[in-house]
């Protein structure tokens, strides 16, 4: 396999390109579902095709989703409220009223989706929403345009002193710069 970033040649077991660090094993998986989709896979099981196949939606389908559960969630509450309400009615005709008062409370059971179905849909048309919209609010602000003109610029006199400032470029910028210069070679060194 090679490199798609690079080119570098690499074998099968390699996880990470020993050129430019990217992830293989990744690249691999993802190649592996592109050309596994027309047969199922059998390494895998349907929960987690659906799983990566949900993962990679995106954050407003993500919402409408989340929105679409919750009515859902919320309708089978409340039909389970109703029938079950005129189930243990009806069983509960010739029952002692204690008994019967009982099994009157019982359909209020469906309650607890139905309100887990409101909490879904709520936060699905309120909450996720405005997240959704600070998160590209915050992907605007911090995307900076591919080339800049001069004016954009800052002035030379306002940049920090380098000299004051390390600028560390990569993990080794910093140790490699405290090294002294190299000792000069001897002449008389045997160069077989």
């Amino acid at each position: 396999m090679y490199c798609p970033a690079c080119g570098t040649e690499t074998n099968e077991q390699t996880k990470y390109c020993t050129k430019c660090g990217i992830n293989l094993r990744s690249i691999r998986e993802s190649h592996d579902i592109q050309t596994n989709r027309s047969h199922v896979n059998p390494d895998r099981p349907w929960w987690y095709e659906m799983a990566m196949h949900e993962h990679k939606k995106s954050p407003e389908e993500k919402r409408i989703n989340e929105i679409k559960e919750g009515i859902i969630t919320s309708c089978v509450g409340l039909s389970l409220i109703i029938f079950l309400f005129f189930l243990l009615d009806a069983v509960s005709i010739n029952l002692d009223p204690k008994v019967r008062a009982i099994l009157h409370a019982v359909p209020f059971v469906g309650i607890i989706p139905f309100l887990i179905g409101l909490g879904m849909t709520f936060n699905g048309l309120f909450v996720s929403k405005r997240l959704i919209e600070l998160k590209r609010e915050q992907e605007q602000a911090h995307k900076q345009p591919l080339f800049s003109s001069v004016q954009e610029t800052a002035p030379v006199h306002s940049l920090p002193d380098s000299s004051r400032v390390p600028v560390e470029f990569s993990v080794t910028e910093s140790t490699t710069t405290k090294l002294q210069e190299p000792a000069p070679i001897s002449a008389n060194r045997d160069t077989n």
